[in-house]
């Protein structure tokens, strides 16, 4: 009898471990047609500059981050202090990263691939074929599905990025305010998993787009 409970309760802890994320509210996934997400770095011939505030393992750091796109899903992004010293610098890939520079704080392999991973959630242009449905589509914005990220659009902006990791969040990347031109120029990165957040506000005297 105990050896049955015994492996009653794994059973149960293996499937409860394994289940997958809920939006909430959510109904379901429904296919979708194609819709493209997220092509604001998609130019070029645009360099952006943004003010950056990065609080990351208990220190505060100010300085500029700029944003260079070389190709499809092809950016350059680097992080300079207010005193001109690079802090961060990487070529964000379609498969993979480069990195050309980071700080002894951050040059740590698994602190490198999270912020990667910011960067390129943040700048990557998506196709979505699937959406988000809700009992009551009225109250809720379109939200596509692409692999492990849900993109909520509002205005025909992509106004936030959720990404998912086991289940759970583990990004969320908020787009707050908007230039003329359509281009954000308020963002704020959260990473749900390490006390690592980035605030952004584009210094458009300083932007070429």
């Amino acid at each position: 009898m105990s050896r049955f409970l015994t492996c009653n309760f794994f059973l149960l802890f293996f499937f409860v471990s394994c289940g997958t994320y809920q939006y909430p509210n959510a109904s379901g996934i429904r296919g979708s047609a194609p819709k493209e997400l997220n092509n604001y770095y998609i130019d070029t011939a645009q360099t952006l500059v943004y003010r950056a505030k990065l609080d990351a393992f208990k220190k505060h750091i100010n300085g500029s981050l700029l944003v260079k796109t070389l190709g499809r899903n092809e950016h350059r992004v680097a992080l300079v202090s207010d005193f001109g010293q690079t802090l961060f610098d990487v070529s964000v890939l379609p498969d993979g990263y480069e990195l050309h520079y980071a700080m002894h704080d951050l040059n740590r392999r698994m602190i490198v691939k999270e912020v990667v991973n910011i960067f390129r959630t943040m700048t990557e242009q998506r196709y979505a074929t699937s959406a988000v449905m809700f009992a009551n589509q009225q109250h809720y914005y379109p939200v596509y599905v692409v692999d492990n990220c849900y993109y909520v659009i509002k205005e025909r902006r992509v106004e936030r990025i959720q990404q998912i990791k086991g289940a759970k969040e583990h990004l969320t990347i908020l787009y707050s305010e908007w230039s003329e031109e359509d281009m954000p120029t308020s963002i704020v990165a959260e990473h749900k998993k390490f006390p690592l957040t980035i605030a952004l506000t584009l210094d458009v005297d300083q932007s070429t787009f």
